[in-house]
């Protein structure tokens, strides 16, 4: 070896300690290239997001003349039903529920229509009650629960997956048969559960980040846009939807990095019925019928169709039993036929407002106010309910209006069509608790079109409900995450016998109607990102399902966002024992301590050789462990000096000898329902370095072992050293000396 070729084998060897004092250097380099990237502005799509990647979700390509045209492209692919570029028909709709189903056993069920049996009101139905009249199909539903096939089965309505500690939430579409975005947005929810379930952290948009913007407003800074990634496009990107309004909810970059695991989680913990298309008949007849009389061989959004079509369902209004002339032409009669199903609840039913009923029973007649009006509510009920000799002296509307002491028990009519009569047993035969009620507590439903969100009440101009306040809150948060306006529903008209009238009033549940896009056959290039747009607020009613009236009380308090969980800066790591976590809670909050209800979730993790990035998407697979809280007895102060709080903690038992990762989260539920809200939200958890902290021995043990590891390491580090900066000529001479020694000694052995 030559004296060069040592001097490059020392200067290998103490390469990494002179890294270890350049490292700070490059990592400041690195962290200014980031930041540098981050302030990066004027930005085109396809610079932004990387489309190789799983979680890609535009895709752009040229046009003849040179320009970029950029598409929503859904990570699960297909034809351009699949990607929310052309409407579903009812059969290639219910083909994709099916196939879904089947291939999601674990957490999607499919059904159509009800079982029957005897209802919740004593009446005797079959299957066929809940067909429509005129083609004959049942509503298709979804059932979506994790462990869909455990649980208890409810043999009315068909479905098992029914957990008494599971809030439920209903979803539906297409109430009105030509409003076609309504149906399309409940199965793009559909699609996106299917497609991201039980998935680990997923980078959606390519950005190189995960789960930096869910949908809505975040961190309540009034941005959308809550990673930034669409305002850093160039100009002419950030309205990529045509609204007017750059980066705004439905653009390119806005709400597209959600949380994999919240949206998990939340399907373990909620029921939810989706139900895209309610109006089966109706939709059919629109489609395959209306349009083509109507449109003059153009499409449904074409020739002045956009804002017209059929309504209502096919009831045959000339055959109902009272008509003494039967109707020589069974085939559908526009100019008589069918039923406003959202004017055909039993709620307020019949009220002068928003609706139009018979001038005689069963009879077709001409005219804007007979049957064939749009918004006809329905037959009067015929039906003495509770055998007193009198007809519809008791409707319903929550009072005792004959005084019998019976309540709502002789209605005067309504849910009178198979649609409606579906949703009323699907609702009032779901009782998993077994406490009298249906279970829903919150219900949605999509129409379109003008871009509100609408609560209760409808029936009532200059009248507020029990619930006004936190009916306005919630619908604050969907407006946001639309940019739709937020309003009371008989503020836009007055209607009767609607849907949500009927939900709120008679079975208390939260109910919302989301008026969107801006046309009922809404052009096709438009159904991706109106969808977009809107499935945040289908998954915002099934997390506000456990209890939505304390939900927003504890939300109009701020009782949310100045509650603390101690973060890794705060956290006070003894040298020996469990580890405690404390949370200081409004009083306002009233927890509930049983461990299954509120604890700190749990792990320690150590990096394997592989792993390049300790970030959520490492650690998916690792298992969680769990402890309860317990009182401290101690004050403590809120956040945004909004007042003193009470103190819980939660004593995590890591043992001495562990070292590497603690990842912590809190979940915290009330005594009055409210089930497990997280700290921090949005599926995250907090970080800190954990060393080992048992004792290592004696100090004299130390002492040796320290003096050991110096002569072997330090030393034999110095003979390397030397043997290296040694000149080879010295050594050669060293050498010769020696031999000559060796030689005269052994000279003087032999000779002696």
């Amino acid at each position: 070896m030559s004296f060069e070729s040592r001097q490059s084998s020392l200067a290998i060897l103490l390469l990494p300690f002179l890294l270890s004092f350049l490292s700070p250097m490059v990592s400041a380099s690195v962290e200014q290239s980031e930041i540098a990237a981050e302030e990066q502005t004027d930005m085109e799509p396809w610079d932004q997001w990387d489309q190789d990647d799983e979680g890609k979700y535009i895709f752009c390509e040229y046009n003849s003349e040179g320009n970029a045209e950029c598409d929503y492209l859904f990570p699960w692919g297909g034809d351009e039903q699949m990607q929310f570029k052309e409407y579903h028909s009812y059969e290639t709709m219910k083909a994709r529920m099916l196939r879904l189903a089947a291939d999601n056993s674990e957490f999607m069920q499919f059904h159509e229509g009800l079982n029957g049996g005897t209802n919740a009101r004593g009446e005797q139905t079959t299957s066929n009650n809940y067909e429509g009249w005129y083609y004959g199909h049942g509503s298709p539903w979804l059932k979506i629960t994790g462990n869909v096939e455990g649980g208890v089965t409810n043999t009315f309505n068909g479905d098992s997956g029914n957990y008494p500690d599971r809030p439920d939430v209903m979803i539906v579409g297409n109430h009105h048969a030509r409003e076609w975005m309504s149906y399309e947005t409940p199965l793009l929810v559909m699609e996106t559960i299917a497609y991201y379930y039980g998935k680990g952290p997923i980078d959606n948009d390519g950005d190189g980040l995960i789960d930096e913007d869910p949908w809505g407003d975040a961190d309540g800074d009034g941005q959308i846009d809550d990673d930034g990634d669409c305002l850093s496009l160039a100009a002419e990107w950030q309205d990529s939807n045509g609204d007017g309004k750059p980066c705004n909810p439905g653009d390119f970059g806005v709400d597209e990095d959600f949380s994999e695991v919240e949206l998990t989680n939340l399907v373990n913990n909620r029921e939810i019925y989706l139900i895209p298309m309610l109006n089966v008949d109706g939709n059919k007849y629109d489609r395959e019928v209306w349009v083509g009389n109507n449109c003059d061989g153009g499409e449904a959004w074409e020739n002045g169709c956009a804002t017209s079509g059929w309504r209502k369902n096919l009831r045959d209004n000339t055959v109902t039993g009272v008509t003494p002339i039967p109707d020589p032409d069974e085939a559908v009669d526009p100019a008589c036929d069918g039923v406003d199903l959202n004017r055909n609840y039993q709620f307020e039913w019949g009220a002068p407002l928003g609706a139009t009923g018979p001038l005689f029973p069963g009879m077709c007649y001409a005219g804007e106010a007979g049957p064939n009006n749009d918004v006809y509510n329905g037959p009067v009920d015929t039906t003495d309910q509770d055998d007193d000799g009198r007809l519809n002296e008791d409707h319903v509307d929550g009072k005792d209006d004959d005084g019998d002491g019976l309540l709502d028990e002789d209605w005067m009519g309504g849910n009178s069509e198979p649609e409606t009569k579906f949703i009323q047993d699907l609702t009032e035969m779901n009782d998993d608790d077994g406490d009298g009620s249906s279970d829903y507590k919150t219900t949605l439903t999509y129409h379109s079109f003008s871009e509100l969100v609408l609560y209760p009440w409808g029936h009532c101009t200059n009248c507020q409900s029990p619930d006004h306040e936190q009916l306005i809150y919630h619908g604050d948060q969907m407006a946001t995450m639309t940019d739709y306006t937020n309003m009371q529903s008989s503020d836009l008209y007055p209607t009767s016998g609607d849907f949500c009238d009927w939900h709120y009033g008679v079975h208390g549940s939260y109910c919302y109607t989301m008026e969107i896009g801006t046309a009922f056959h809404q052009h096709q290039d438009d159904v991706d990102h109106i969808a977009v747009r809107n499935i945040g607020v289908a998954f915002y009613m099934a997390e506000m399902a456990d209890n939505p009236r304390e939900r927003a009380d504890l939300a109009l308090a701020n009782v949310w966002r100045n509650q603390i969980l101690e973060q890794p800066s705060q956290l006070v790591i003894p040298a020996s024992g469990s580890i405690p976590v404390e949370m200081c809670l409004d009083t306002a909050f009233s927890i509930d301590y049983a461990d299954s209800a509120s604890h700190v979730m749990y792990r320690m993790v150590k990096p394997s050789r592989s792993q390049s990035d300790y970030g959520p998407g490492e650690w998916f697979s690792e298992d969680w462990s769990s402890v309860g809280f317990e009182s401290a007895d101690d004050d403590c102060e809120l956040l945004n000096s909004s007042g003193t709080g009470y103190k819980i903690v939660a004593y995590l038992p890591i043992e001495d000898t562990a070292n590497g990762k603690l990842h912590y989260k809190a979940m915290i539920s009330t005594l009055s329902g409210t089930q497990k809200v997280e700290y921090p939200q949005n599926s995250q958890y907090y970080e800190i370095k954990i060393d080992y902290r048992a004792p290592f021995g004696s100090l004299f043990g130390s002492v040796m072992l320290f003096m050991t590891v110096a002569v072997f390491v330090w030393g034999g580090l110095g003979v390397c050293l030397r043997m290296m900066m040694v000149d080879p000529d010295e050594v050669k001479y060293l050498d010769d000396v020696s031999d000559a020694i060796l030689d005269a000694e052994l000279s003087e052995e032999d000779s002696s």
